[in-house]
């Protein structure tokens, strides 16, 4: 199957399709522009997440994420856990598509107006009932419900849910499976690295693990 651009310039009801990856003269660098600032603000976040101690001891994934102390909490980590309890969804999950979607920036706003940390679409916002989606807990939270939705209307198949979240679901639904857009596999591809990366650190970063 070929591999296509986003349609330019849309912008799903659902969430939003990313703009400008289509027509290279209109707003391509941008789009560059905004993925390149994106993958450095991660890169910086991820150093500084590597570097927090981490205490695993004899607990599950779940809970050994919860469990950190006050000064070794990742950005974020008192909302995103009450939204991973709310609504059943992984943590390290959550945290990845954080970092996808804005490297942890709070404010961050796209070209096409998804706004905040899960970058949600002022109509998803509103259907969620989020009233400030520049608010970390309001839209983690929306965020994290809306993801728990598509998991729900895709059987629990993450790399559905996750597409539809990027593209929207309509696309989802025209291909049978994860759209043909590079922009959206490239995406699932990150969020699930970041995923197990974030699993990895933890494992490793255990007290009383046999050093290598």
């Amino acid at each position: 199957m070929a591999i296509l651009a986003l349609p330019s310039g849309l912008c799903s009801q659902q969430h939003r399709v990313p703009a400008g990856d289509k027509v290279l003269p209109a707003g391509l660098s941008d789009r560059i522009e905004w993925v390149e600032i994106q993958d450095l603000v991660t890169e910086l976040a991820m150093a500084g997440f590597r570097r927090l101690p981490q205490q695993t001891d004899g607990l599950t994934v779940g809970e050994s994420f919860e469990a950190d102390s006050d000064e070794a909490k990742p950005p974020f980590h008192d909302h995103i856990m009450q939204a991973a309890r709310t609504y059943q969804v992984d943590p390290y999950l959550i945290r990845a598509i954080i970092i996808a979607e804005s490297s942890y920036n709070p404010l961050a706003v796209s070209r096409c107006g998804a706004r905040g940390l899960m970058q949600l679409m002022p109509r998803t916002a509103k259907s969620l009932g989020v009233a400030d989606s520049f608010d970390p807990a309001m839209n983690i939270d929306g965020g994290v419900r809306y993801f728990k939705l598509l998991l729900d209307r895709f059987q629990g198949d993450v790399h559905l849910a996750l597409a539809a979240y990027n593209a929207g679901s309509r696309y989802v639904r025209q291909y049978g499976g994860v759209p043909p857009f590079r922009a959206t596999r490239n995406y699932i591809k990150k969020v699930l690295h970041y995923q197990k990366k974030f699993q990895k650190d933890m494992a490793e970063n255990a007290p009383g693990r046999p050093a290598a």
